[in-house]
């Protein structure tokens, strides 16, 4: 049974593979089972045209040399796929993992890779209305409906869903950047990933990694999931920058030497005192679900190991 109260769910841990275009497929399972081995609740992979790794193929492979190792997307950009064709890759995910898929979607975030495959990088409120409606079809389909759907984005007539996933439902990660995007997860998500907010134009605001604006994101969530009976969803959030010292931070970090100490983004320190940041933002802010870079793996497996089952 899940825990109502986010202040005292367990701890959870996710490593977002970035990948070396050269690696083999040998290092690719093994840092699946390391993963697995080393207390990790998840392995992630992007969606994105500028990285080398394709996610579903990656997840499927991960599956095939794993038993416990949740899988995720983080996050499948919605512009890239009809919604009909995500759903389908979703259910057999799941089917081949039996039962270990973490579905992450999000609404798209980076103008550069829209401009290079020629795809039209609409204003923040058409991305987000797609999305959106996107999220409701798919949740359906997953659940094994026959669709006749005609919407403003999307048009489906008497679709039945060509595979069921184990998990009934399959776990939904929606992103939680800006206001709209936030109570939208709020409602919809099972799990909640915390990002800064986009730019108009793309990218991420810079104003965005300090904790105020977080906070004002909490709030946003804490009052959007008042009326659920569950506490609403699991609270994630993505590490941009880790270090044992903030003098050891590089030049061009996310948060920079100032905003890092206090950044829901960072995490500085040795084990120890990296695992009592997590126990306070775990009580501060309710943050229990973290996902890391796997260039992190070495400082931030300890912490993992520290606080499984905590």
């Amino acid at each position: 049974m899940v825990e109502t109260n986010p202040r005292e769910r367990k701890f959870r841990f996710g490593v977002l593979a970035n990948g070396d275009p050269e690696g083999t497929a040998q290092q690719w399972k093994d840092l699946a089972r390391r993963a697995e081995d080393s207390g990790c609740s998840t392995v992630l992979v992007g969606d994105h045209y500028l990285t080398p790794l394709a996610a579903t193929a990656r997840l499927a492979m991960a599956a095939a040399v794993t038993t416990t190792l949740r899988l995720g997307s983080y996050v499948y950009c919605n512009d890239f796929r009809h919604p009909a064709l995500l759903a389908k890759e979703a259910a057999e995910l799941d089917r081949l993992s039996d039962g270990r898929l973490e579905l992450g979607l999000g609404a798209g975030w980076l103008r550069a890779e829209y401009d290079m495959v020629g795809l039209p990088f609409d204003q923040g409120r058409v991305r987000a209305d797609r999305f959106q409606e996107a999220v409701g079809l798919i949740r359906r389909l997953l659940a094994g409906e026959t669709i006749t759907h005609h919407g403003d984005h999307y048009v489906l007539e008497d679709y039945e869903p060509a595979a069921l996933p184990v998990q009934r439902p399959v776990p939904m990660l929606l992103g939680g950047g800006g206001p709209r995007m936030t109570r939208f997860a709020a409602r919809h998500a099972d799990i909640i990933g915390f990002d800064p907010m986009s730019l108009p134009t793309g990218g991420k605001d810079e104003r965005e990694f300090g904790h105020q604006p977080f906070e004002a994101k909490l709030a946003l969530l804490d009052d959007a999931t008042a009326a659920r009976e569950d506490g609403g969803p699991e609270r994630s959030i993505l590490i941009f920058d880790v270090a044992r010292h903030v003098d050891e931070l590089p030049e061009d970090a996310w948060t920079g030497q100032e905003v890092a100490p206090d950044s829901p983004y960072a995490l500085i320190g040795e084990t120890s005192a990296i695992v009592e940041t997590l126990l306070e933002r775990r009580h501060r802010w309710g943050l229990t679900y973290y996902v890391f870079a796997d260039e992190d793996f070495e400082v931030l497996q300890p912490v993992a190991a520290a606080l499984a089952d905590s």
